[in-house]
């Protein structure tokens, strides 16, 4: 939270300097033009004119440095420390001018402007500003016994400058709390968005994805193959699809376990997740068959990657089985200027497959309805 404060601080002294500059021009030209008969006043007019001057120059420089840090994706410490030293360097200012006027009043108004201005303007910690503001006030009360005669005068200052600096710590406090609980808030309903989109997110993985093997489940794969169909239709493209299932499956889990037979179907997944391109898609059709959709291409290149997927599967090392992963695989494509449904490219794909199956196992079919090729 500190640094959030610290950020806001800093945003707004980029702006509120500014404005500080042009109200002490006003101050300089409006105290360097007046011409007194009395050399007390005469001089004081001239003190306080040069007092704004020093603090438009400096008011000046906090604006454009509070610009330039507020910037940087990673504060530095100059940063963190220039809301309080600006702070700071005000009411040393603001003192300097009340000791000014007691030359030809008794007011303390410099000081009342700049401890409720600091308070109003710059968010700070409540044992900060207590800090700040109480050696502010020994500091004045000091000051001011030395240039005030009158004991009624001082000690009406000094009680004046009390107030103003304990209204001034408690406007700062009411600050800072209200902006406490608005930073928690916001902290909180980011913390609770964040906490909803992961929920989405899981909900609409549960949805569309298999829990095993993180590919896309059926009734997501049959929804997006159902588009790209009738995009490949609507463009005159042609399109294939490649089933796969593992050959003597049963077997691995009824000898190794089911723990072994989930690692084979999760290795299988990357294996084809891997060789596949970004426009494809690849899901858990059901048990131990997968499924290929291959849009923009025919079967002879379908055929193609249809083997490189087989003989790479069976290069793929699994400790825990001992022997090689093998797979029968089924082709189907279809031109842009056939009206197909997607369940029967799927049967013609399931048919392939299995006459691979009938053919010896690892092996790949194409349906004999879009080419024919078998490895």
């Amino acid at each position: 939270m500190q640094d959030s404060a610290v950020r806001r601080n800093l945003q707004v002294l980029s702006l509120a300097a500014w404005v500080l500059v042009a109200l002490n021009a006003v101050h300089i030209a409006v105290f360097g033009l007046l011409t007194f008969d009395e050399p007390v006043r005469d001089g004081w007019a001239r003190q306080i004119a040069t007092a704004h001057g020093a603090m438009a120059v400096v008011m000046a420089l906090t604006g454009w440095l509070a610009r330039r840090l507020h910037a940087r994706p990673v504060l530095p410490i100059v940063g963190r420390i220039l809301p309080l030293a600006v702070s700071a360097v005000v009411l040393a200012w603001a003192i300097v001018l009340t000791v000014m006027d007691q030359a030809v009043s008794s007011s303390v108004n410099p000081y009342v402007n700049a401890a409720v201005g600091v308070a109003i303007v710059l968010l700070l910690r409540p044992s900060t500003m207590v800090g700040l503001m109480g050696m502010a006030w020994v500091a004045l009360a000091w000051v001011l016994g030395g240039t005030t005669d009158d004991p009624a005068v001082l000690a009406t200052n000094r009680m004046n400058a009390a107030s103003a600096t304990a209204l001034a710590i408690l406007v700062s406090i009411l600050f800072w709390r209200h902006y406490a609980r608005t930073e928690l808030l916001q902290r909180a309903l980011a913390e609770s968005n964040r906490q909803l989109e992961a929920q989405r997110a899981e909900l609409e993985a549960l949805a569309t994805r298999d829990p095993l093997t993180g590919l896309l489940n059926r009734r997501e794969f049959v929804r997006q193959a159902e588009h790209e169909l009738a995009r490949a239709r609507r463009l005159g493209a042609p399109l294939s699809l490649i089933m796969l299932d593992l050959d003597h499956f049963k077997t691995i889990n009824d000898r190794h376990g089911h723990a072994v037979g989930d690692e084979v179907l999760r290795q299988t997944a990357r294996h084809m997740a891997g060789s596949t391109r970004q426009t494809d898609r690849v899901a858990r059709f059901g048990g131990e068959e997968f499924v290929l959709l291959l849009p923009d291409t025919s079967a002879e290149q379908a055929w193609h990657l249809a083997d490189k997927l087989r003989e790479g599967l069976a290069r793929v090392c699994i400790p825990t089985l001992g022997v090689p992963v093998t797979a029968s695989l089924g082709v189907a494509s279809v031109l842009g200027t056939e009206s197909v449904t997607l369940e029967a490219v799927l049967h013609r794909a399931d048919q392939a497959m299995y006459e691979a199956k009938r053919s010896g196992r690892n092996r790949t079919v194409v349906a004999a309805d879009a080419g024919t090729g078998a490895a």
